[in-house]
């Protein structure tokens, strides 16, 4: 089979999407218990960093037998996670101050800080621990401030930083899928690829035979090979013939009741 059935799927660990919304995630559980968010404004919104998280995961791992399940997931994420960035610009709002601009020198700083990204394969619940520890440790001016506007107004610079990752990770998806198709679509194209090898070849036209069933005559019901090429091509020749299939020209075929007509 040339194309493999089962594309690669579940490396959610590598990708900057994940990493900014585990950040994320964790910074809102710290924001909560630091500033004493409780009750059903807390359940909201770890609810939500968690989704963001959570959904480009389980994306990435369904990605191996639905395309379309990774995109749709990947879509929630992406909302959940501007549903928390607006709890957090609400937040700001309510406490009688603005959130920074695009140009404010804090938002410039965060949009640029490189994210580390995990090397290795061996022991990745651990390792991606410790890439998540450097990660945050670069935002810690931030996230670790005791002031409240200083954490929210981070949070919300990382949530916009997210939202344009999950946007270019969304249209490579949709390329992605426009080029190749989904689980669906391999199994289709190895089916045929597979059937098209072991079946014999018309020695007319070229294309494979198909097995087909008589419609009417006397021999209404048996099966026999037929050209896919049909109505082009009507080469026909009985099942249980065990003989090599004739060559082009060959007076020898074994042509079945012509009466027979074949059932697409």
């Amino acid at each position: 089979m040339s194309e493999p059935l089962f594309s690669k799927h579940g490396g959610y660990r590598r990708l900057d999407s994940f990493m900014l919304a585990t950040i994320i995630y964790y910074s809102t559980v710290g924001f909560c218990r630091r500033f004493g968010i409780t009750g059903r404004q807390q359940e909201q919104m770890v609810q939500a960093a968690r989704s963001g998280r959570q959904n480009i995961a389980e994306g990435s791992k369904r990605s191996a037998t639905s395309a379309a399940t990774e995109i749709n997931l990947t879509d929630v994420a992406q909302a959940s996670l501007a549903e928390l960035m607006l709890d957090y610009e609400d937040y700001i709002n309510l406490s009688g101050q603005l959130p920074w601009s695009d140009d404010d020198p804090n938002s410039e700083a965060l949009r640029t800080i490189r994210l580390k990204r995990l090397e290795s394969d061996r022991s990745q619940a651990h390792e991606f621990a410790k890439v998540v520890a450097e990660n945050r440790a670069l935002f810690a001016r931030w996230l670790e401030s005791d002031d409240a506007i200083v954490r929210a107004n981070a949070l919300v610079r990382l949530c916009d930083r997210a939202d344009w990752v999950i946007r270019r990770q969304l249209a490579a998806l949709g390329e992605r899928f426009i080029e190749e198709g989904g689980f669906k679509e391999k199994m289709t194209r190895a089916r045929l690829e597979t059937r098209d090898t072991e079946t014999p070849k018309c020695p007319d036209c070229g294309k494979p035979l198909r097995k087909r069933a008589a419609k009417k005559g006397s021999h209404a019901g048996s099966e026999f090979w037929g050209c896919t090429g049909y109505p082009d091509c009507t080469f026909t020749r009985n099942l249980d013939d065990t003989r090599p299939t004739p060559t082009q020209g060959d007076s020898n075929r074994n042509h079945p009741d012509p009466s027979r007509k074949i059932s697409t």
